[in-house]
This record gives structure tokens, C-alpha cells and sequence, in this order.
């Protein structure tokens, strides 16, 4: 059982962010604009959350507190909150208008990470669950900020030219 923690804890968080890549690769050339556009500022505003949250909050992580040696090796630093559960619940919330079955499958794969960073001693559930709302918000932000942003380019390389002021 420890293998398969470790595992999930260290390296498993690929999963959701390969899932996402796929997503991206799969959809429209809107579409791909859109979760890119979607995908800067859900993260941008998620950093921003889970920093000033790590500002305003510490939590010492649970190898400090409980005096024990985690399954993984890291600094006795603030846990709070999961930058991993950030990044991987972000890249599945942000799959979710475009498909479906890759978002279910990247929070599957997000929530091992978040359980198995708790099993390991690194994180409090808290630190999960924050991470997972910071995620939410930031997402949920990204996705009504980028509406508001006008996507309109030109197939055609000369009126990209001539947009740029660029000389041919």
C-alpha cells in the first residue's frame, strides 16, 4: 500500500495534466484558444489565491506537527495549501466545458494526488480542500474573464503581417 501512496503522491499528478494536454490537443482551434486563455488565468488567479491564502494561513505540515518522518522527503515548510492539488483539480475543472470524460478522469486521478499527499504526511486535508476550492475559483474566474476577451484571428498570414505592422 505504501508503494502505490508513493506512487500517487510523487508522480501521478502527470495524469491530470496529460489528460489536459489531450483535451487541448482534441478540441477546435477555438477551443484550443479557449482553454489556453482559460488555462493562464484560472492559474495565474489560483497562484494568486494560494499564495495569499499561504500568507494569511500557516499550517505546518503534519510531520511537523505529529514529529514523524513523512513517506516523502520535504522542507518543514507552511502545507498549506497543496500547490499539487492546485495545479491537478485546476486542469481538470478546466477540461470540464470541452470534455467531460477527460475532467471526470483527471479529478479521479487529481483526488489519488490530494489523498495520497495526506497519507504521505505532507498535507492536512484542509490543504487539500483549499487547494481544490482555489482551483474552483480560480477556474471559475478564468472561464468568465476569458469570455469577456475577444478572439477573432486571421487564417490568412498577410492580414497577420499587416495587423503586426510588419513589412513583407
Amino acid at each position: 500500500m505504501s508503494s502505490i501512496t508513493l506512487f500517487c503522491a510523487q508522480y501521478l499528478f502527470v495524469v491530470p495534466i496529460a489528460l489536459f494536454l489531450w483535451g487541448w490537443l482534441r478540441a477546435d482551434a477555438a477551443g484550443r484558444r479557449a482553454l489556453l486563455l482559460r488555462g493562464v488565468i484560472a492559474l495565474v488567479l489560483g497562484v494568486a489565491l494560494a499564495k495569499g491564502g499561504g500568507a494569511l494561513y500557516d499550517d505546518p505540515r503534519p510531520f511537523v506537527v505529529g514529529h514523524f518522518t513523512p513517506m516523502i522527503a520535504h522542507a518543514p515548510d507552511n502545507g498549506f495549501p497543496s500547490d499539487h492539488s492546485l495545479l491537478v483539480f485546476s486542469c481538470a475543472f478546466l477540461l470540464w466545458p470541452f470534455d467531460r470524460r477527460l475532467s471526470a478522469l483527471a479529478a479521479i486521478a487529481s483526488a489519488a494526488v490530494g489523498a495520497a499527499r495526506v497519507a504521505s504526511g505532507l498535507h492536512h486535508p484542509f490543504d487539500v480542500f483549499a487547494s481544490i476550492l482555489f482551483a474552483g475559483v480560480g477556474c471559475a474566474l478564468g472561464a468568465a474573464l476569458a469570455r469577456s476577451i475577444p478572439l477573432k484571428f486571421t487564417k490568412n498570414e498577410s492580414d497577420l503581417r499587416k495587423a503586426a505592422s510588419i513589412e513583407e
